[in-house]
């Protein structure tokens, strides 16, 4: 009778176990301890090069490129925004620029033709500037050796601390369901022994 609530309970505490240090193995050793035959060393301290790698090469191709920025900073109403704000600086440098002796119809006429010529011709050369800026970019800014080099600058404590803020649930989970499993096949077990004696 023991043995029909021994077998189960033993089996889910090996599967929780077994679970729990397969976890660990993720992140322990830190450093690689030589076991003889084989060394034993955590799959995040060892491959964090190619770790690194990936997210980076995900996060450019996938989630986050100059060209979405960009994309998102090119607009009709950002370009309008910017055409506004340089409108307001420049009228400010000519008022200041114009000399006090000048009546005020022939400054207010040069603020016009000023004010015109801008609305006219700033937002094509904000569009411009954009183009080049992000042709420029492209070839000088990589997102992917920026996050790179994050990742890598990290120590691996806050590296870890970083994998398990983000999944501890579904860590916690797996352990859980390590028991879980290990108990129903406890329960398979007792069944074919009772089933099939021997």
């Amino acid at each position: 009778m023991y043995q029909l609530i021994a077998v189960p309970i033993i089996s889910a505490f090996i599967g929780y176990v077994t679970n729990v240090v397969a976890i660990k193995l993720l992140f322990w050793p830190k450093q690689p301890v030589n076991c003889g035959l084989f060394e034993l060393y955590g799959v995040l301290p060892k491959r964090r090069g190619d770790i690194a790698d990936s997210i980076g090469a995900i996060v450019e191709n996938q989630l986050l490129s100059l060209d979405d920025i960009f994309s998102r900073i090119d607009t009709p109403e950002v370009r309008e925004t910017l055409v506004n704000r340089i409108m307001e600086i420049i009228k400010t440098r000519v008022a200041s620029a114009v000399p006090g002796f000048v009546p005020g119809k022939i400054a207010n006429m040069v603020g016009s033709s000023v004010d015109r010529v801008l609305r006219q011709e700033a937002e094509e050369i904000i569009r411009q500037v954009m183009r080049a800026s992000q042709a420029y970019l492209n070839e000088e800014i990589h997102i992917k050796k920026i996050v790179e080099d994050k990742i890598n600058e990290l120590d691996i404590q806050q590296l870890e601390d970083m994998v398990r803020k983000v999944s501890s649930t579904e860590l916690r989970f797996i352990e859980i369901l390590g028991g879980v499993l290990g108990f129903m096949i406890g329960i398979i077990q007792i069944t074919i022994l009772l089933l099939f004696p021997l």
